[in-house]
């Protein structure tokens, strides 16, 4: 049995033997796949969370999605669609370089803190994936401000039975440019940044703790691993070079099936904890200033969000949220992690 703290996980392919290009070029075709497919979970959570008079919980996520479908069919769980699948090519470059490297330099540190190989992956892919969030806000606060407009706003159908934060956001911002000339309209280049503190507020403890708890889940999830059916048959380390036979199929279920388990549990764990500011947030984004009022701020949505609705309001959207985060945090990281071995330089000899 293992000492508590060997927690011999598989090597990880580190950034420096990394084909940079590669990574970047093949991650923008895989990632956007999945966002494909997951999309529609973040156009129910946004909505639910934007329209005060959405139902929370589960059957209030049912309903939103009924609604959206009798209102625009498919299309409708589709909206913003493009404004996020191109903006966000550039912004996952931009993160995963900088998580990668940034878990590459605090790897040392973090062992210079603990002993503990669970307690030091934990802490560096905190500090990664801060990090990571934290440079990349400046593209994806706009993105997310265009986009959740585009979502939340009302189809001629449907305008009757659903009420939004501010004044409605009515069919005119539907297309992403109409959306970018009302906002330069009305707020300036400002109003793309709308709510960009909320967001730091919420991405970057969101991405700390995903990824911070991916790393310890992963450490403890392979000692349990260990515990109970032996060391891994072949260091994953050795996959860019080749491993013989069954051996190699072995080491690789036991890979996936690790990294998928924790990455599920971490995006449940993300998700709960960070949801009460991502509807602040979103509510934020999304209200329309009215005619000679004050800009609107995080505080004063927040105060007005638990008077009218109380502490329930704050976990609106929680349901697709977790489903969301878990799903795509399971699909990212299983690509990631595929693709980082995929773009693995050869060893030097």
């Amino acid at each position: 049995m293992p000492s508590p703290d060997s927690d011999r996980a598989p090597a990880d392919v580190d950034w420096t033997r990394l084909d940079k290009t590669k990574f970047v070029v093949y991650g923008a075709g895989i990632f956007s796949s999945v966002t494909t497919v997951l999309f529609p979970l973040s156009v129910i959570k946004t909505r639910q969370m934007a329209i005060e008079s959405a139902a929370p919980g589960l059957s209030g996520s049912a309903k939103m999605a009924r609604q959206i479908w009798q209102a625009d069919g498919l299309r409708g769980f589709y909206r913003g669609f493009g404004t996020i699948v191109f903006g966000a090519i550039p912004a996952r470059g931009i993160y995963l370089t900088t998580l990668e490297a940034a878990r590459s330099g605090s790897a040392k540190m973090a062992h210079r803190v603990t002993s503990s190989e669970a307690q030091a992956a934990g802490l560096s892919n905190f500090v990664a994936g801060a990090t990571a969030s934290c440079v990349t806000q400046t593209i994806v606060v706009p993105i997310d401000v265009i986009s959740q407009r585009q979502m939340v706003a009302e189809g001629a159908r449907s305008a009757a039975s659903q009420g939004a934060p501010g004044s409605a956001l009515g069919p005119n911002q539907r297309s992403g440019f109409k959306v970018i000339s009302h906002i330069l309209k009305t707020d300036g280049i400002f109003g793309l940044y709308r709510g960009f503190g909320a967001s730091l507020f919420t991405f970057v403890p969101s991405s700390a703790v995903w990824w911070s708890a991916y790393g310890a889940y992963q450490k403890l999830v392979w000692r349990e691993v260990e515990r109970w059916g032996g060391p891994l048959e072949s260091n994953v380390a050795q996959d860019s070079r080749g491993v013989e036979g069954r051996s190699q199929g072995k080491a690789t279920a036991q890979v996936m099936a690790v990294q998928t388990s924790s990455a599920l549990l971490s995006g449940l764990t993300a998700a709960t904890l960070t949801n009460p500011l991502d509807v602040i947030k979103t509510r934020l984004q999304v209200a329309e200033r009215k005619a000679g009022g004050a800009k609107p701020s995080f505080s004063a949505i927040a105060r007005k969000l638990i008077a009218d609705e109380g502490a329930r309001g704050l976990l609106k959207g929680v349901a697709p949220r977790m489903a969301s985060t878990a799903l795509w945090g399971t699909c990212m990281v299983s690509a990631y992690e595929f693709l980082k071995r995929l773009c693995a330089l050869p060893e030097p000899e």
